[in-house]
């Protein structure tokens, strides 16, 4: 039963390194992305206003 604790605290103690010196990275990464779909949606938007606005013209 141990040998499973100590596995089980090892596994803990390598995410939590990991964690830590790939914070920042890992932040970037995830507000990086958070703004690339803002944009994404912004645009689809835009466009789903300049088909109805076409629409309407004919």
């Amino acid at each position: 039963m141990e040998n499973k604790t100590m596995t089980s605290a090892f596994i803990l103690i390598a995410l939590a390194l990991i964690i830590i010196y790939a914070g920042p990275t890992l932040l970037f990464i995830c507000v990086g992305y958070a703004d690339y779909m803002l944009e994404r949606r912004r645009h689809m938007v835009a466009l789903k206003h300049a088909v109805k606005r076409r629409s309407d013209e004919f």
